[in-house]
């Protein structure tokens, strides 16, 4: 009788968790619970909230919302009032560690995550963290430092007890696996052949299979078992330095990788390490510094290319920039079969964007790209439905798109946020200034829309709310 009563009392925060991680259930960014509004007017909404900076999207459970920012050279964690926009409280990092970054990243840039009665948050300046719903803390774990070129970017997810956090990064990547209740690591999967990535990680469960969770990275996705970590199968065909997040329909999983070089007219194929050394080794040290490598063979970023930033190549920066010149930038479908390899159903280089991830909504892919090209494929086989710019935001993108009622919501870097007629040729319904950057995905949850800019939280509904 006490173990039912306990259920009922937490069935409410269970049941409402319905915008829990990285656009929300299992990263797909769709939600069909209410009718979303046809426009987003800052001075119309039902309110706003000013709030720290940061980047990270907002996780929904109940009546909470979940966000990560920092002020004053202090990380923050901090919860809002979801009817009211009210903060509810605050709570800071025990320790703030500075880490490079690129300029478009930022040190709060990880979503949380939240089964309904705890909130698990990760900064790359730190580590993890839990607390209670009302903010109480449960457990932290120490993590990095991390040596990521641009800084870290993915966001933890939860699967059967465990938060699950990618760490991918130019030395030592890795997945995590920590006890959700304890905060004391289940289990560790090296990524030796892995360097700095970005993409938050989605969750398989194949009717008849294991358990899974799929983490994309350099040039491959490999799948885990998230009960003990061991590696079931991985795929190759991914680009060099991934940055989207999975969408899983069913068995069939959709992917979008970007990185500079992966474009068909930037291909070249290099020697191996033992014939560069051959060719270009001047002064024998086994190694090549940027003198002795031709201008043509040059990485637009040594620095990047480097991986244990000693100055120069050695077999291994060698490999991974070799790798990258002749890795192809694609939109993806895999057909997935529970514990075995996936298949290739098809693979486009049709305007892949940079960051954003695919959006599948009701029979149409959408893509949306820097300078705000739209681009809408058929999802069974990747054929062009439509392509074209959304005219009113020409501007670069770094939220993902969302959809809910028959509508795509796109937000841009300026801030500008555009409300589409869903369908294989989209028609803009809406465009709105907001007058400062959007990084973070908007949140969809019962026909409201929760939208952070740069300094503040909005949330909007319909005239009728």
């Amino acid at each position: 009788m006490r173990a039912l009563l306990l259920l009922l009392l937490l069935l409410p925060y269970a049941q409402a968790a319905d915008w829990p991680r990285f656009r929300g259930p299992n990263g797909v960014g769709v939600a069909e619970s209410g009718a979303y509004p046809d426009t987003l007017d800052p001075a119309k909404a039902v309110w706003r909230t000013e709030i720290p900076l940061g980047k990270s999207s907002p996780a929904i459970a109940g009546d909470r919302i979940f966000l990560t920012g920092h002020c004053d050279e202090t990380l923050l964690t901090f919860a809002l009032d979801r009817g009211t926009g009210r903060l509810l409280w605050t709570k800071e990092a025990p320790t703030r560690r500075l880490e490079k970054l690129n300029r478009l990243n930022d040190e709060a840039s990880a979503t949380p995550v939240t089964d309904g009665q705890n909130v698990y948050v990760f900064f790359g300046g730190y580590g993890l963290l839990s607390y209670t719903r009302d903010g109480k803390e449960r457990w932290r774990l120490p993590l990095g430092p991390f040596t990521n070129f641009h800084g870290m970017g993915a966001s933890p997810v939860l699967a059967d007890g465990k938060v699950l956090m990618v760490c991918d990064q130019d030395i030592d990547a890795h997945v995590l696996a920590v006890d959700a209740e304890t905060g004391k690591i289940a289990w560790r999967a090296d990524r030796p052949d892995m360097v700095h990535s970005f993409s938050t990680p989605t969750v398989y469960r194949p009717a008849n299979g294991t358990p899974q969770l799929l983490v994309p990275g350099s040039y491959q996705l490999v799948s885990y078992a998230i009960a003990d970590g061991h590696e079931l199968w991985r795929r190759q065909g991914l680009t060099y330095q991934v940055k989207s997040v999975a969408v899983l329909e069913g068995d069939r999983l959709y992917f979008n990788g970007w990185a500079p070089g992966g474009e068909p007219d930037q291909r070249i194929e290099l020697p191996t390490f033992p014939e560069a050394l051959e060719q270009l080794d001047k002064n024998g040290d086994q190694r090549l510094s940027k003198d002795e490598v031709p201008q043509e063979w040059q990485p637009s970023s040594w620095d990047m290319q480097d991986l244990n930033k000693d100055g120069v190549f050695d077999a291994k920066d060698w490999q991974y920039y070799a790798q990258r010149r002749t890795s192809t930038n694609s939109t993806m479908a895999l057909d997935l079969h529970g514990d075995r390899q996936a298949d290739l159903a098809w693979q486009s280089q049709r305007n892949m964007p940079d960051v954003p991830g695919v959006l599948v909504y009701q029979g149409v892919l959408y893509l949306i790209k820097n300078g705000a090209i739209l681009t809408t494929l058929n999802p069974e086989d990747g054929s062009l439905l439509s392509q074209g710019r959304v005219r009113e935001a020409l501007d670069n993108y770094y939220a993902s798109p969302v959809a809910g009622d028959g509508k795509v919501y796109l937000a841009s870097e300026k801030g500008l946020v555009t409300i589409l007629d869903a369908g294989p040729t989209p028609r803009p319904r809406a465009t709105v200034d907001f007058g400062e950057a959007i990084f973070a995905t908007p949140a969809l949850l019962d026909g409201r829309v929760y939208l952070r800019s740069q300094s503040h939280l909005y949330c909007f509904g319909t005239q009728s709310d």
